[in-house]
């Protein structure tokens, strides 16, 4: 699995001397991926050989030539050994630089060449994908699941409480497992049946914590069958919890796997979109404030990351940008073909969208990727909340 540091330090990451190979492979089976690489090879090689393009001179391209027929042997030897793989992601230099990542989600595959990795695609993966701690439980039993880059995975299986089997709270409230319905009379039987599930709900309380705070979770679903085993339940979690619920569900800890995938996937994908409309509504509105903390646009953007005011970066995953990018101080911009600050000659970059996500990296930023239309936003493609005017 790819993480936030491993972003961090490829970033951080520069080849001395050599250009740097971010391939980003569809290998969802049938694709024929070794075809498309070799397809994607022979571009690069062809842009070389007819001088379109004179970014890296003769031994640097021997260099290259010899690596991309490395990385071509390599995928040809994994062909019948990514079982679970979507995505193979490798980052190459000639100085002896290897990373790779197998990941169970797909991007379009690309192969682009330059001094730096390119790393925005995996930044749209962590941002589309948080990782999700699953609660499944019942007054008697429970399970806790982890959910990220469409993986669901169990942790240390199902745990059960000595909770008797006629369950029931209140007057014909039946709480969940085999038991019977209630109204027996008897609240001294009543209150020492509650307590018991009071019990078993505030350990699943605690091992969520645990597992939350372990896993470095970002966010929190639960789940339950149709009575008050929910709201118990919310209430025994910590406050820590409590403020990163994203959704819930009916559901029973015995229900197959797949069926709690589903489900668990379903609230993941409303809240995102719900936090994206938020977001973007906060951003429109606050653009338009006398002097808000927000800015819309390619240029106003770019002004506030150079001026380190950048809180959030906010752009469309379709954005596509070109402009012009200073090798020396990692200046950008729309246009400018000599950097403001060394006077130096200004590159031209066909994805300045992703030098801006290298510089709020930089700036520890937050980074919002938009994969919907907004009447309000999607014209401008980027945006900005900011720290200060």
């Amino acid at each position: 699995m790819i993480t936030a540091q491993d972003i961090e330090r490829l970033h951080a990451w520069r080849a001395q001397g050599h250009p740097i190979v971010s391939l980003y492979l569809n290998v969802t089976p049938p694709h024929p991926f070794v075809s498309e690489l070799n397809s994607l090879i022979h571009y690069h090689k062809e842009q070389w050989n007819t001088n379109k393009t004179n970014a890296f001179d003769k031994a640097q391209r021997r260099a290259l030539e010899e690596l991309l027929s490395r990385i071509e042997h390599h995928v040809r030897a994994l062909e019948r050994q990514l079982d679970g793989t979507r995505l193979l992601a490798i980052f190459a230099s000639a100085d002896g630089f290897w990373q790779e990542y197998r990941l169970p989600v797909a991007l379009p595959s690309q192969l682009v060449i330059e001094f730096d990795p390119y790393i925005r695609p995996l930044t749209v993966l962590l941002n589309e994908f948080d990782r999700y701690c699953v609660v499944v439980t019942d007054a008697r039993k429970a399970r806790i699941f982890s959910l990220y880059l469409g993986e669901f995975e169990e942790y240390g299986g199902v745990f059960n409480d000595d909770v008797p089997s006629k369950i029931s709270v209140g007057r014909g409230v039946r709480l969940g497992g085999p038991g019977v319905w209630g109204g027996t009379g008897e609240l001294r039987i009543q209150r020492h049946i509650e307590d018991h599930v009071h019990r078993h709900l505030k350990r699943v309380a605690e091992r969520t914590f645990d597992f939350f705070t372990q896993k470095q979770s970002d966010l929190l679903i639960i789940a339950g069958p149709e009575d008050k085993t929910l709201p118990y339940l919310t209430n025994h979690l910590h406050s820590y919890l409590r403020e990163r619920l994203a959704g819930e569900f009916h559901a029973r800890p015995d229900m197959p796997l797949a069926e709690l995938k589903e489900r668990a996937l379903a609230v993941a994908r409303a809240w995102e979109r719900c936090y994206e409309e938020q977001l973007i509504a906060r951003l429109l509105e606050t653009a338009h404030q006398p002097k808000g903390l927000a800015v819309l646009g390619v240029e106003p953007t770019l002004e506030a990351l150079m001026l380190g005011q950048v809180h959030t970066l906010v752009l469309h995953n379709n954005a596509r940008l070109k402009g012009t990018v200073c090798p020396t101080d990692h200046f950008l911009s729309s246009y400018l073909e000599r950097c403001p600050i060394c006077q130096g000659t200004m590159h031209h970059t066909e994805d300045l969208a992703d030098e801006m996500v290298e510089e709020a990296i930089h700036q520890n930023a937050e980074i919002e990727h938009i994969f919907t239309d907004h009447d309000g936003f999607t014209p401008h493609a980027v945006g900005a909340l900011l720290r200060f005017r």
